[in-house]
């Protein structure tokens, strides 16, 4: 770590570090900023190195100018977690400057940063002459627990690395690409070796980081073009060159670009310039982008590429398709649109009528998760279908009662659950591929499940998809568990009928939720619940009482703490639908069509009554403009002209 007073500020440096004052204290103007200038320290560290270490009593407070760090717990056990990453414009360490606690975790750079520290003591200072900053930064503590109660979405990246790791797929194409549709989200550009040697002289992008002198020059000309940008794409060259590890070592993210359908092995790239380990500390997060032919029904095989790589997310597109690059844009820049779908049972199928509606009004969904029978559904909406063919699909799947084939000695289950192996199984073959993953989805998607043997919350993201969503649908005491890994595994509404929040970790911008839980606050007008002869006589004399049935009474009880989290989950969505199908039976499989017509009308209801300045923050899909194929061979590059910043959008 390099720390040293009095630097030189850029302007664009200069407005974030007035930014990340503003934030902190509040009111903060020129004279202010004048006044705390001498006393602040610039901090240079490079990649993996720690800023801050879980347990000291380091008392500053950190301004991040450019780079990206990351914060991990470990607990007693040595187990790490990875709490979150602080990209260029944010603060790092304001909870232990404030209240004076050792440090909660260790504080590692994922690439070469520049910070600004500012310590206690320059504090006293400011508080002395500005009495009024104690009531911003008890607000700014307050902010922050919230934010780590909910969880938040990861920052997004700013400069993005892009190699090649198979012979069909080029990164200078897939760069040009994601620069037109990042550019909706902030300023863009691509610089590749030959932008370097243009600018620099031939040769300057390969030299040997042991030249220091030259290693200033490409460093300083890196941190003035980030500085002006919003996403700086660095594309790597097609071989393990001096470039390609200089630019893969200044990313916050890398991208790893492969033809879905070459041959599966390791490129050197990735064994000479990308760390091998487990990403802990400091690795830097490595994205897989799979590229098809439009022609392609559904990937398959994706587990093949993801196995033995340190792929922390993957993500389809095919060449032609302007949605599919838009989506990626959206995912990188972190303004994705993640949707959620809640459990229900039969009346699931009202997710189907606002995936029409929603479809209508040309709101697009990068991101799908569910529980339950939203987790059916969810999976059909990842598939990436017109919403009439997943309606159809759906309706062809639940034709016939699949929760029909009760057990005749209930020793696990009141009901057998092979009709609903069939019936999951066989749409996921006739879709997807027999084999089909949860990571052969075009859409990122998740489900959730309740891990019976570790008593805990289960989130898929991976693995095999219809046992994953067969574990997902298993009420427990109604449908046998499902082994998974050698564990048992339940419904997933026990612990989260409706996971907002894993969405929003898994970093959607915005949530679009379908709810199907209605609040419970249901009185009995009873002292003792009669006897089952007394209730048989009422229910034969027309009197009823309106208890629940065994079924319902099983399904409910099984989700009383996603009940009791309906309110905190609900806060987080930006788009609700909740219809009211509850006059229809959670296993009244045969009321498929009545129930997806309610939910469509609900959902054309909210979007009708929603204010149109919400509705114009999704992003839309009602211009089937299609992208410029991204050919096989070699693209040429964008022309190079004499201005610094030629590439930007």
């Amino acid at each position: 770590m390099h720390v040293a007073t009095g630097a030189p500020l850029l302007h664009a440096h200069r407005e974030m570090l007035m930014d990340g004052l503003k934030r902190v204290f509040g009111d903060f103007d020129d004279t202010m900023l004048e006044r705390v200038l001498p006393m602040l320290e610039w901090v240079q560290i490079g990649g993996g190195e720690a800023l801050l270490e879980q347990g000291s009593q380091d008392e500053s407070l950190y301004f991040v100018i450019s780079g990206r760090l990351r914060a991990v717990a470990t607990a007693a056990d040595g187990t790490r977690t990875v709490l979150g990453e602080v990209a260029r414009g944010e603060t790092v360490g304001e909870m232990a400057f404030f209240t004076r606690e050792p440090r909660t975790a260790t504080v590692v750079a994922v690439r070469e940063s520049v910070l600004v520290r500012f310590s206690r003591d320059a504090f006293r200072e400011v508080l002395l002459a500005y009495p009024l900053v104690s009531l911003n930064m008890s607000r700014l503590v307050i902010e922050r627990l919230k934010r780590a109660s909910v969880g938040t979405a990861v920052a997004r990246p700013v400069a993005i690395g892009i190699a090649a790791i198979s012979a069909d797929a080029h990164a200078l194409g897939v760069a040009s690409m994601l620069q037109e549709v990042l550019a909706p989200a902030g300023r863009c550009v691509v610089i590749d070796s030959a932008w370097i040697d243009q600018r620099l002289g031939a040769g300057s992008a390969c030299v040997p980081t042991t030249d220091a002198a030259a290693s200033r020059r490409i460093a300083h000309l890196l941190e003035q073009v980030e500085s002006e940008h919003e996403f700086v794409l660095f594309v790597a060259d097609a071989a393990a060159t001096g470039w390609t590890r200089r630019c893969l070592r200044h990313c916050d993210e890398v991208i790893l670009v492969a033809d879905a359908d070459a041959p599966v092995e390791r490129h050197p790239i990735e064994r000479e310039c990308l760390p091998q380990g487990d990403s802990g500390r400091g690795e830097i997060q490595q994205t897989l982008l799979l590229l098809h032919d439009d022609a392609k029904l559904s990937p398959c095989g994706t587990g093949r590429w993801l196995a033995g790589r340190t792929i922390a997310r993957h993500l389809h597109v095919r060449r032609g398709r302007l949605k599919d690059w838009q989506r990626v844009g959206r995912i990188l820049s972190g303004t994705a649109v993640g949707l959620v779908l809640s459990g229900g049972g039969a009346r699931g199928f009202a997710h189907l009528g606002v995936l029409c509606a929603l479809e209508e009004q040309g709101i697009e969904v990068d991101m799908v998760g569910g529980t339950s029978i939203g987790a059916v559904m969810g999976a059909f909406a990842a598939m990436d279908l017109p919403s009439a063919d997943v309606v159809q699909r759906a309706r062809s799947a639940f034709r016939s009662n699949p929760t029909r084939d009760f057990n005749p000695v209930p020793l696990l289950s009141l009901i057998g659950g092979a009709r609903l192996k069939h019936v999951i199984d066989q749409a996921v073959a006739e879709s997807c591929g027999r084999d089909a993953g949860i990571e052969d989805l075009w859409k990122p998607f998740f489900c959730v499940s309740s891990n019976y043997s570790a008593a805990r919350e289960a989130v898929h993201v991976r693995g095999p998809l219809a046992r994953s969503i067969r574990a997902s649908v298993s009420i427990p005491g109604a449908l046998p568990p499902v082994i998974l890994g050698g564990e048992l595994h339940i419904d997933g509404g026990t612990f989260n009928n409706f996971p907002a929040d894993v969405m929003r970790r898994m970093g959607a911008a915005r949530i679009v939720g379908v709810n199907l839980l209605r609040d419970r606050n249901v009185r009995y007008e009873l002292e003792e619940i009669p006897g089952p002869f007394s209730l048989l006589r009422d229910k034969l004399l027309g009197r009823r009482h309106r208890l629940p049935s065994i079924t319902s009474l099983l399904l409910n009880a099984s989700m009383m703490n996603s009940y009791a989290r309906q309110k905190e989950v609900q806060a987080l969505v930006d788009l609700y639908f909740a219809p009211d199908v509850h006059r229809y039976g959670m296993l009244e499989w045969g009321a498929f069509d009545k129930v997806v017509q309610a939910g469509y009308a609900h959902a054309q209801q909210v979007l009708a009554e929603a204010p149109p300045a919400q509705l114009a923050s999704f992003p839309s899909g009602r211009r089937p403009a299609e992208a410029r194929p991204l050919p096989r061979a070699q693209v040429s590059p964008p022309a190079n002209d004499a201005g610094p910043l030629a590439h930007a959008a």
